[in-house]
């Protein structure tokens, strides 16, 4: 197993403690260290494959929100018909919460933490300048690989721990799993859809994953191109 039978218990019951919402995202030092040697043992090795079998890695908030995070990606995959890394695996989908995503950005681009190989030069500026709150970006099997369908090889999400303090932790790991699964750029999902969370246009967004959301992401992951 991947995860304890605890954190999925938690799953089901929703009781992420959202009392200490700001405390559990926005980290300290000791995380953001944390999460800049996670990026230095990730830009050592080989990433994997998402089509393949995805493998989460979830760093950054406190290890509840990060339990509840990575948990709630396996079971958005499993309801999707996602494929499931079930052994020791390579992080290809990673996840970071920073209270200063440009400084994270920015400091793994001088060190060359992040692998941009076979990203549209275009996608990479995008992801380094967003302001939004929570920012993706989705790398290619090789250089200049073009994909047909919205399935990501892999996945990078960073969370804008002080931008996204009002959001619950449920939602905002409904909304990580949905950007970290699909490519919403290659392929858009139904109108009603968590992706609308952060547009101020959308003020009755939906705060949970939708059944459109999930009929999108089955869609997506039916297909094998």
């Amino acid at each position: 197993m991947l995860l304890s039978v605890g954190v999925l218990a938690l799953l089901a019951t929703g009781s992420v403690a959202s009392a200490r919402q700001s405390e559990t995202l926005m980290g300290d030092a000791r995380r953001q260290q944390g999460l800049e040697s996670e990026m230095a043992r990730l830009r050592q090795g080989l990433t994997g494959g998402a089509r393949e079998g995805i493998c989460p890695l979830v760093r950054g908030a406190s290890a509840e929100v990060n339990n509840y995070v990575a948990a709630r990606l396996l079971q958005v995959a499993n309801q999707v018909g996602a494929e499931y890394a079930h052994r020791d695996c390579e992080p290809n989908v990673v996840v970071l919460f920073s209270p200063n995503p440009d400084e994270l950005v920015a400091e793994a681009t001088r060190a060359k933490r992040f692998n941009y190989k076979g990203v549209a030069p275009q996608d990479i500026e995008r992801f380094k300048t967003s302001a939004q709150p929570v920012r993706w970006i989705h790398g290619s099997a090789a250089p200049g690989f073009k994909t047909r369908d919205a399935r990501p090889y892999n996945a990078l999400v960073i969370v804008d721990a002080a931008k996204a303090a009002d959001i619950k932790v449920s939602t905002l790991a409904d909304y990580v799993s949905l950007v970290a699964l699909a490519d919403t750029r290659v392929r858009a999902p139904a109108e009603d859809s968590i992706l609308n969370l952060f547009d101020s246009a959308a003020a009755d967004a939906p705060r949970a994953m939708t059944e459109a959301d999930r009929a999108y992401l089955r869609s997506v992951h039916s297909r094998r191109y």
